[in-house]
């Protein structure tokens, strides 16, 4: 049923955490990954070489998916090479650094919309001019459980950010449902992965921790399942949803 042999999918910000643990699961069944990076090149390198070593197939395309110029040539680099993507999964993403409210500056608010949206409006823009044609494909945006609890004292910038990835998921679905395009995001809870690990405190991780009723963060596989069965045919009657995967808190 999530048999993704002969698609070509398109994963962002793949060189760590739910992004990588996403390109390895797809190219495991069957799919040709571009594994996209900006700046974290050895972490694109040891994505690919992963999916080399258990004989998958993909390649790596750096491009700052915050701008529309570098993410066009990306595709255009896609097209030429392989002809198509069927999959794109935004999975590109950050809370930048921890803020107060009112410590929230200009550049930190920009900075966090830059990667959180922007990054999924050009992206989008750009597998749909590929996608409309065939009226065919998938689109997975990558959210999170941030979005629901609001992020007081640390993360009000991130958490708002996932929650407008969360309405343009709902409206992108909606609006291309009709060409054929399935349209969906994910939204983790705390996860096990360098990104939490980075920008969280201890204690914030603590009382999360406490709070989640099974008693320990997700893994970023148990992420990269969820989106595998997304993209896959088995959830081709799944449309506008944001599942949310945070061990029931």
């Amino acid at each position: 049923m999530t048999d993704m042999k002969g698609k070509i999918v398109l994963v962002t910000g793949a060189s760590s955490g739910i992004g990588r643990a996403t390109a390895e699961l797809m190219a495991s069944r069957g799919a040709m990954v571009v594994i996209n990076y900006n700046t974290n090149k050895q972490g694109a390198e040891e994505t690919w070489q992963s999916i080399k070593k258990n004989g998958g197939e993909g390649v790596v395309i750096q491009a700052d998916v915050t701008k529309k110029d570098q993410v066009e040539a990306m595709f255009d680099k896609i097209l030429r090479l392989y002809g198509a993507v069927h999959v794109l999964v935004n999975n590109a993403g950050s809370g930048v650094k921890s803020s107060t409210f009112m410590e929230i500056s200009e550049a930190l608010w920009d900075e966090t919309y830059d990667i959180n949206i922007k990054s999924i409006l050009f992206c989008s823009q750009a597998a749909l001019k590929d996608m409309l044609p065939r009226k065919s494909g998938k689109i997975i945006n990558i959210s999170s459980g941030a979005a629901r609890i609001g992020g007081a004292g640390e993360s009000i910038h991130y958490a708002s950010a996932k929650g407008a990835v969360n309405t343009l998921t709902l409206g992108m679905a909606k609006e291309f449902a009709e060409e054929g395009i399935i349209i969906n995001g994910v939204a983790p809870g705390m996860i096990d992965t360098p990104w939490h690990a980075k920008f969280s405190s201890v204690d914030r991780l603590s009382k999360f921790l406490g709070g989640i009723p099974l008693k320990r963060a997700g893994t970023a596989k148990e992420i990269a399942e969820v989106i595998a069965f997304l993209a896959s045919d088995a959830a081709n009657y799944i449309l506008g949803e944001i599942i949310t995967v945070s061990g029931g808190r």
